[in-house]
């Protein structure tokens, strides 16, 4: 018997058969190996963190019903973040923002985001973000299914040059409890970057946040509610895409 082993952890193994079958036989072992071989050097170059992200997210109306203000909206979202497993900043964020309800399930929005980067082996760096976007929340028997869509542009001290990236998020809420107080929350949003500036965006799918855990309303109406739980970030890079493994925690507020 003659055997051997790939570098990708498996044994390719050739037993006494007929000329025909271990021609057949090589070049099967060679389809599953060559591609697991190419694919290793993908996997070896991405680099993990440990992350913390907190944030709180405060939405709601601007007026009571039957006057001038009735479906105007208030946006606001803060967030504040921790790389190398939580030891040091990483990301501030304010996101403020106006909108209007078209309806009792859907809303445009339009705002400005300030964001704050300490990254590791590169200087300190502010953006300026402003922000378009639409938002609908459709109910799936017991399920809440929510859509985001959101236009940006974006701008760094360091270069005039626009970057424009868009972002969608699904996000769906599952009753746990009798008094569907508890739930489970799961999303994932995805980013394309539309365009090539000098400061180093690329166009194409540039990142992925998915989101899972549970959650809880803090009171009977249902206007404060906290989420935490376990989110995986992708971000692809030149050279070396980054994995980031974050604990999170987010409380929404409305009124």
């Amino acid at each position: 018997m003659v055997t051997s082993s790939s570098r990708v952890g498996f044994d390719v193994v050739i037993t006494d058969q007929p000329e025909h079958h271990r021609r057949m036989s090589h070049r099967a072992s060679s389809a599953v190996v060559v591609p697991l071989l190419l694919v290793a050097p993908l996997v070896a170059q991405t680099k993990d963190d440990g992350q913390i992200w907190s944030a709180a997210i405060i939405q709601g109306k601007l007026g009571a019903k039957d006057t001038p203000l009735e479906r105007w909206r208030l946006w606001l979202d803060l967030h504040e973040r921790q790389r190398d497993d939580g030891e040091h900043f990483d990301t501030a964020i304010v996101r403020p923002g106006l909108g209007y309800a078209l309806s009792d399930r859907v809303t445009v929005f339009a705002g400005y985001a300030g964001i704050w980067t300490d990254p590791a082996n590169r200087e300190e760096q502010y953006e300026s973000r402003p922000w378009q976007q639409l938002t609908w929340n459709i109910p799936v028997g017991e399920l809440t299914v929510q859509s985001r869509t959101r236009l940006e542009q974006r701008f760094v001290e360091t270069d005039g040059d626009t970057g424009w990236r868009l972002r969608q998020m699904f996000k769906t809420t599952v009753p746990l409890a009798a008094d569907k107080r508890t739930f489970a929350s799961v999303w994932d949003e995805m980013f394309w970057d539309l365009d090539d500036t000098d400061w180093g965006q690329r166009q194409g799918f540039r990142q992925n946040r998915a989101f899972v855990g549970p959650g809880w309303f803090l009171d009977d109406a249902r206007k404060l509610s906290i989420e935490v739980g376990y989110l995986n970030q992708w971000v692809d890079r030149p050279g070396e895409d980054k994995m980031n493994h974050c604990a999170t925690i987010w409380m929404f507020v409305s009124f």
